[in-house]
């Protein structure tokens, strides 16, 4: 069983932390957004109880995220598809944005709620501290802004990475999302 990378495709370490980054992120963003929805809408009460979600499902996928970010780095990375120099760029910055706007996300998440002078509160189950002793106003704008420019590279690059994807299955049929779903046979 191939566990890690090789040059010919992804091991299953790579393809399952892909696949449950793939569903944390979409998690998280449809209960951010929807909590934004709620607090444009008046409704506070909806407005927490997403945030909760938003909290909680943020710090249990959170050394997952980071290991996917990790791991990406760790591995050696399949040949790439024969594609115009165009296409090899967008590609690859799109994987690289991809990779720093989850890292922005698992870092500037955790700061806003700590640097708003709050415990992470992880489905009431349990907390965790703020390591700041109180409110600290400049942490807390900066962490908030990039948690906003992360939500939106994230939201750019996820397009563009399900469009290559579907351009691999649909026009080139190359077989190249035969690698993100089972590691090469002949490995």
């Amino acid at each position: 069983m191939q566990w890690t990378n090789s040059k010919d495709g992804y091991g299953w370490l790579s393809i399952a932390l892909h696949w449950t980054a793939a569903i944390a992120v979409i998690l998280m963003l449809v209960t951010g957004f929807r909590a934004d929805m709620a607090a444009e809408a008046g409704d506070r009460a909806a407005r927490a109880a997403l945030m909760g979600w938003h909290i909680g499902l943020g710090a249990s996928f959170f050394l997952i995220l980071l290991l996917r970010v990790v791991s990406s780095y760790a591995q050696p990375r399949p040949t790439p598809p024969e594609q115009t120099p165009l296409l090899k760029f967008l590609s690859v910055a799109t994987h690289q944005i991809l990779l720093l706007g989850i890292l922005i996300q698992i870092i500037s998440g955790p700061l806003a709620i700590w640097s708003g002078g709050r415990a992470i509160n992880v489905f009431d189950v349990f907390s965790i501290p703020s390591p700041f002793a109180e409110r600290n106003e400049s942490i807390h704008e900066i962490a908030e802004l990039m948690h906003a420019v992360g939500r939106w590279a994230l939201i750019v690059f996820i397009g563009l990475h399900v469009l290559g994807a579907l351009k691999h299955v649909f026009i080139d049929r190359d077989g190249i999302m035969r690698r993100m779903l089972a590691p090469p046979k002949n490995a």
